[in-house]
Formats: structure tokens, sequence, C-alpha cells
């Protein structure tokens, strides 16, 4: 079955290849936003030279790699699978011979590496021109950094699914889309970095799924990851993507059973 879903993948990337100017304008969109949000925090940082070890260099390479990883990772407003539920065309992905879950992993595997060429490396290249952010050169770092982005883009998919499918059950499941979207951006560093946040709250935060979203690749990006706490986050981000993905697989079976299918 592997080579079906690879297929899956590659026609997703096809896909959204062809909206190139949508992309041009998210891009325009993300280096817009990042250029506001950096100038905040180089007005935060003439006060305060560094924050719980992080400085103004650290600060704009965390946020300019999130910005970079948005539509990579939690793409916020998908409401593919949703919308398939709402018109009943899901019958016909839930009749095809292979899994269900397998079908839409591959479908936003596929996206995702779309939007990480096309959308996360320009989006970070524009902060290198903007604020010479540049980029590590420890190779370590890039191998650490790159499985933790994996890990990232299978929880970010898997939990998309899961507020997708609650469509099952809720006449109208956006609003639940909207609130998880919020609720992971927060708690995932996009809004604010995780390591400026006070003790407390970072406490509670490392124990979230949404912590191995954006804030895990963006430490290890920034350096600020290594040794037995790397391996620590690596971990756990690779707990949370077994629990989701068991969830999402346990909640399809149980939605499953509620599909009627009337005509012939």
């Amino acid at each position: 079955m592997f080579p079906f879903y690879l297929e899956v993948a590659r026609a997703s990337f096809r896909r959204v290849l062809v909206y190139r100017w949508a992309n041009l304008a998210g891009i325009l969109t993300n280096a817009f936003f990042g250029v506001i949000i950096c100038y905040v925090y180089v007005a935060l940082f003439t006060v305060r030279p560094t924050t719980n070890g992080y400085d103004l260099h650290d600060t704009l390479r965390y946020i300019w790699l999130v910005q970079s990883l948005v539509m990579v990772v939690l793409r916020f407003r998908w409401e593919d699978l949703m919308l398939t539920i709402r018109s009943g065309a899901v019958i016909s992905d839930l009749s095809k011979p292979c899994d269900f879950y397998g079908y839409w992993f591959s479908r936003e595997v596929g996206s995702s590496l779309y939007y990480l060429f096309y959308r996360g490396i320009p989006t970070y290249f524009a902060g290198m021109l903007f604020f010479g952010i540049g980029i590590p050169t420890d190779w370590i770092i890039w191998l650490a950094f790159l499985c933790s982005l994996t890990l990232a883009t299978a929880l970010g998919i898997a939990y998309r699914f899961l507020y997708n499918i609650s469509a099952f059950w809720l006449l109208e499941a956006r609003a639940i889309g909207g609130i998880a979207g919020v609720v992971a951006m927060f708690f995932g560093g996009s809004y604010i970095p995780l390591p400026l946040l006070p003790p407390w709250l970072q406490a509670i935060t490392a124990w979230l799924p949404f912590n191995g979203l954006f804030n895990v690749p963006a430490e290890i990006f920034t350096g600020k990851l290594s040794g037995l706490d790397l391996s620590i986050e690596l971990l756990r981000q690779a707990l949370w993507v077994v629990a989701f993905t068991l969830l999402a697989r346990a909640t399809t079976t149980i939605a499953a059973r509620r599909v009627v299918v009337q005509g012939g």
C-alpha cells in the first residue's frame, strides 16, 4: 500500500502547486506580520537585553522560524475533511480500499512538503534579509531540527484530523476548529515565544502537546536544546504523536459507525 499513499502525497503536492499567487500572497502576509512582531521585540529588548536566556537575535530567529512553519505544521484554518463530512463526500473516502487516516495523512504530508519549500523557506529567507538572523552552522542542530520538524508535522496532522472529524457529531464544527487553532497557536509559541513566558506558565506548556508544534523545533533551531534536554523533548514529541494518532484512529472507528448511506 505504500506506493498508493506516496501517490496520494504527490497528487496533493501537485494540487497545492497550482495556487502560486495565493502562496505568494501568503509569503507576503507572513513577512509583513513577521516584521511587525520583530520590531515590537526590538523595542522590548532595548529595555532588557536578555530574557530567560534569550537575547534579541535568538528571539528574532525564533519568531521567523515559527512564521515559516505555520503552514507546514498547523494550517489552523484547514477544514477539508470537515467539508467532506458535511457534504457527504466522506463516503467515497471511507469506501476506498485503504486506511482512512492513512489516506488523509498522506494528503497532508504532500501539502506540508509543498509549504515547506514554497512558503517556509522563502519566508525565513525574508527574515534573513530584513534582520540578518542567519541559520545554524552545526550539522547536529540541523539533524535534530529535521527530526523534530517531522514529529511536529505528524502531530499537527493528527490534531487537525481530530477537530475536523468532530463534524460527525456537530452540526457546525468550524467553531471547534477556530478555537482549536487559537489554542494551539498560543500554547505552541506562535503568538508569544514560550521561553519568554513566566516560569510557572512554561512549566505547564512544556507538558502540553502544543509545545511540540512550534516551540521544540524553534528551540532546537536557536541552539537552546542539547544533550539530555533535547532527548527528553524529542521523546515527548514522539509520545504525543503516538497518542494523537491512536486517538484519531479510535475516533474514526467510532465515527464510521454513525455513517448511513442511502441510495443505490
